[in-house]
């Protein structure tokens, strides 16, 4: 018996990647606009071990790289920060914060902060100019924080 549907799930990582690349390109001409890297990091955490996602992490990691080298950050920052996180902060606050929403919003703030820090440490190494923390970290925090709940 043929099966007479076509397959599209090969095809979501790709128009993923196309999306989450058009809409940073639209996000880096507004502003006020937020990168959805907050989010993006929150899916990687709490769906880095299911093997049937690995090509959406993936997808998502190169999202991630794009949004560095489109906002003019340094390259692998978000990489390295992941792996910072994860080995080291991730089991410690999952076993200590029951509240589910508290430890999104702690993962979304963590990140931000966190991707601040592993930047502004970059740029000492480097010696470059040093990144700005302004109301737009807040903003994006914020907006992030507040599509996770939705």
């Amino acid at each position: 018996m043929q099966r007479r549907i076509i397959n599209f799930e090969p095809l979501v990582p790709i128009f993923l990647f196309f999306g989450l690349v058009l809409y940073e390109s639209i996000s880096s001409l507004y502003v006020y606009l937020t990168p959805l890297s907050g989010i993006v990091f929150l899916y990687i955490v709490n769906n880095i071990e299911n093997q049937e996602k690995a090509y959406i992490i993936l997808v998502l990691f190169l999202y991630l790289i794009y949004f560095e080298i489109d906002r003019g950050f340094f390259v692998f920052s978000s990489l390295i920060l992941f792996l910072i996180y994860y080995n080291f902060f991730h089991n410690e606050l999952v076993n200590s914060i029951a509240c589910q929403s508290c430890l999104q919003f702690l993962i979304i703030f963590i990140y931000y902060t966190g991707f601040y820090i592993t930047n502004l440490i970059f740029a000492l190494l480097f010696n470059k100019n040093l990144p700005i923390f302004d109301i737009t970290y807040i903003i994006y925090i914020v907006t992030d924080f507040i599509l996770v709940l939705l």
